[in-house]
């Protein structure tokens, strides 16, 4: 006597095979919160380049010992501030940015993203050099020991 063949799963079979399956799901949803914190650091450094790159730019476009820098905006307008390579502001000069990159001032406001320090050198390593430093830091309003911190450095004429 022939029996029909059996095609179907057993319920044994369905349920490893779930096992299996929700166990690599379990690993994979492991990886997103990993996923989003290096998307968001990314997206922050990539920001802090933008801002260093535009801070060197305004610095470069005007003569060393009268060039300005945006610090802010008013009336949708950029506020300028005049700076001098050959004489630099102490302590440092501090800038807040908006997530966009934007200058709003040189407070804190609840926009604030980046806060960024311009720390200047003169006559180093050669005189006539000035030795011109920008910290992008982010968040900018969480504590100091918990900002990540990105450091751009070049050296530009000053006189």
């Amino acid at each position: 006597m022939k029996t029909k063949p059996d095609f179907g799963f057993s319920l044994i079979e369905v349920v490893l095979a779930l096992g299996v399956i929700s166990f690599a799901i379990v690993g994979i949803m492991g990886l997103f919160p990993v996923a989003m914190r290096a998307g968001l650091e990314s997206q922050r450094e990539t920001r802090a380049v933008y801002i260093a790159r535009q801070i060197f730019a305004d610095l470069q476009t005007g003569p060393a010992t009268n060039t300005f820098l945006a610090t802010g905006t008013a009336n949708n307008r950029p506020v300028w501030t005049p700076i001098n390579l050959a004489a630099p502001p102490q302590p440092p000069s501090t800038i807040y940015f908006d997530e966009e990159g934007r200058p709003i001032g040189t407070a804190a406001t609840p926009d604030s993203q980046f806060l960024v320090n311009l720390i200047i050198t003169t006559n180093t390593p050669v005189a006539g050099l000035a030795h011109v430093q920008i910290d992008v830091m982010a968040p900018a309003t969480a504590p100091a020991a918990n900002r990540s911190t990105n450091t751009f450095v070049t050296l530009m004429r000053q006189e």
